[in-house]
């Protein structure tokens, strides 16, 4: 049987439109590859305390989760299944520590497609780099 990993990403927008993209440290699984910021979602946690937890234990920040920004995307990696759901979300502090991640970018919908993504962030890529962010409320 193929582990089921169920995670939660955040399209972190900022005040001028963009969306963060978090590139993964080399030394972890998926290293240098881009991804939406989150993580595992643990027993009994629904997936928006599941974002709230991550992005306190990696960035040591605060969210405001807003609604998912499509359907769940399912990818089948060499160590498991990946089952993630990304959520609209804003910071409400701006710490961005560097526990989990060697570099943080700002990107406009348009260069959200210059970036190399982990396989499972990327339809959720080319789905922000489709819309208007700026106008993006919750």
């Amino acid at each position: 049987m193929t582990k089921q990993i169920h995670v939660v990403g955040a399209a972190l927008i900022n005040d001028q439109g963009q969306v963060l993209a978090a590139k993964r440290a080399a030394d972890r699984v998926l290293g240098t590859l881009w991804e939406f910021p989150g993580g595992k979602i643990e027993a009994g946690e629904s997936p928006q305390a599941a974002l709230t937890r991550e992005l306190q234990e990696e960035f040591h920040d605060q969210i405001t989760v807003g609604p998912a920004v499509g359907e769940t995307v399912r990818h089948a990696y060499d160590f498991g299944v990946v089952n993630l759901t990304v959520y609209y979300a804003r910071l409400e502090s701006q710490n961005l520590a560097h526990v989990a991640h060697s570099n943080f970018r700002w990107c406009t919908a348009e260069e959200l497609g210059q970036l190399q993504w982990a396989a499972a962030d990327e339809p959720f890529a080319k789905q922000l780099a489709q819309t208007k962010l700026a106008e993006v409320t919750f």
